[in-house]
């Protein structure tokens, strides 16, 4: 989940739904897209099916969704790690915080759409 809507290379807004937080709360998902991001070793990868929701302060990563995708998850001694399916390397925290939850640093790719234009008149 995330509430930052210029993360999302698409942004499909006909999607509409509500999540549960573990203190009982609704919130509304008023759309559902795909987010670019950049792998430590210089990839790019889409995270697919993210939900937005407007007011989230923080970014959501579900491992139960990861998992669904072929993600395999570790943790070792507060040492996070996530692998994609052929055991590569996606990212690692070294670093639980307060509320038990792994901040995750990775990058988000800039996306661009070009457009090119040839007037040939042969």
């Amino acid at each position: 989940m995330c509430g930052q809507n210029e993360l999302f290379v698409d942004l499909h807004d006909s999607f509409r739904t509500k999540v549960k937080f573990g203190d009982g709360r609704f919130v509304s998902v008023t759309a559902k897209g795909r987010i670019l991001i950049i792998l430590k070793n210089g990839d790019h990868r889409y995270i697919y099916d993210v939900f937005y929701v407007l007011d989230m302060k923080s970014n959501l990563l579900s491992m139960g969704q990861l998992a669904e995708k072929g993600y395999v998850m570790h943790i070792v001694e507060n040492i996070f790690s996530i692998f994609y399916k052929k055991g590569n390397l996606v990212l690692k925290t070294f670093f639980l915080s307060k509320n038990r939850m792994f901040p995750l640093d990775f990058h988000m790719g800039d996306f661009k759409c070009l457009n090119e234009i040839v007037n040939n008149e042969s």
